[in-house]
């Protein structure tokens, strides 16, 4: 057998793929969740990212659960939208994790802040980004990716602490004062939530209450997914009076000044949960044209019913993003 010659690539293209490499910012993420769901309900969305490792997943990935859920079950949820956005803001861009910290290399790791059940040791938190224009090479591309009541916690983030993103996606969300109460959640699917939630957290039939909560949620059938909602909610139960609290936090909740750069807004125009409209509202009020994107056949709870096409609209739009500020 002959003997192959490793091929030789000329010095100006090794430099041009250089070059290109160097020019993609790393790209760190803070993803949101909604009415008394954790982290883990992120799932096989979740496991997607992070098995990536290019552009736009080669940042932190940090997964926060809203205070009341997940590993912080036993805290007591807010009242307000306000104070849910402090208490995240505090453990992603604006302060510590306490006892975690990253490699020390010379270069800056990929990590992945993440809580249960996909908790890794390797993590840290978001160094607080000064001023926007990552990709003039000031720092990292910031974004947040934000689904329902985790949406309304986005939309007042980015209105209270503009500089701390640099792209926002909003999933799904809705708002007192711009939708009414029978859009921002349908009358039936109220009343089919209301009755899982009372057999789920008072009578503590969990298969039951999750069953319902997915049905509503999610379009496809994914008895994966189901289970491991169930086996979430066993885990780390939400406690009664932390999801009244939240669901009273996003009752209240008015629309902010639009006094912050346009959010991206993803609809699923077949969310059997909440009425599509409440997007149109918040894309009349926050949006701008080419920034307003419907999914064919997802329900309410998109990253469930289509991560990988979820993925790679990001890939694209923020790559689209990118060609576009240089």
């Amino acid at each position: 057998m002959s003997k192959r010659t490793p091929k030789k690539h000329k010095p100006s293209s090794i430099k041009r793929r250089q070059a290109e490499k160097a020019s993609v910012p790393r790209v760190d993420w803070v993803f949101l969740r909604g009415l008394g769901r954790q982290s883990g309900h992120w799932f096989r969305f979740r496991k997607l990212l992070e098995s990536e490792s290019t552009f736009p997943f080669n940042g932190t990935l940090h997964f926060p659960d809203l205070p009341g859920t997940g590993k912080q079950n036993q805290k007591r949820s807010p009242a307000s939208i306000s104070e849910i956005t402090d208490v995240l803001r505090q453990k992603t861009v604006g302060g510590a994790i306490a006892g975690v910290s990253g490699k020390g290399t010379g270069e800056t790791p990929r990590k992945v802040v993440g809580e249960a059940p996909y908790e890794t040791a390797d993590a840290t938190v978001l160094t607080q980004n000064t001023g926007r224009g990552a990709s003039k090479g000031r720092g990292p591309l910031r974004c947040l990716f934000a689904i329902s009541l985790g949406g309304m916690v986005a939309l007042d983030w980015l209105h209270r602490y503009p500089e701390d993103f640099d792209c926002a996606f909003i999933v799904n969300s809705s708002m007192k004062g711009l939708s009414p109460f029978y859009h921002r959640m349908r009358p039936g699917a109220a009343l089919d939530i209301l009755k899982a939630v009372y057999h789920g957290l008072l009578r503590k039939d969990i298969e039951s209450m999750e069953s319902a909560v997915f049905g509503r949620s999610c379009n496809n059938e994914d008895t994966q997914s189901l289970a491991h909602w169930i086996e979430l909610q066993n885990r780390y139960p939400v406690r009664f009076s932390n999801f009244l609290r939240q669901l009273w936090a996003a009752l209240r909740f008015r629309a902010p000044a639009a006094d912050f750069p346009p959010p991206v807004f993803l609809v699923s125009r077949n969310d059997r949960l909440v009425n599509p409209a409440c997007s149109d509202a918040l894309f009349r009020r926050f949006g701008r044209p080419g920034r307003y994107f419907v999914h064919p056949f997802a329900g309410h709870d998109l990253t469930t019913d289509d991560p990988e096409g979820t993925a790679e609209f990001l890939r694209l739009f923020l790559g689209r993003f990118l060609d576009a500020a240089q």
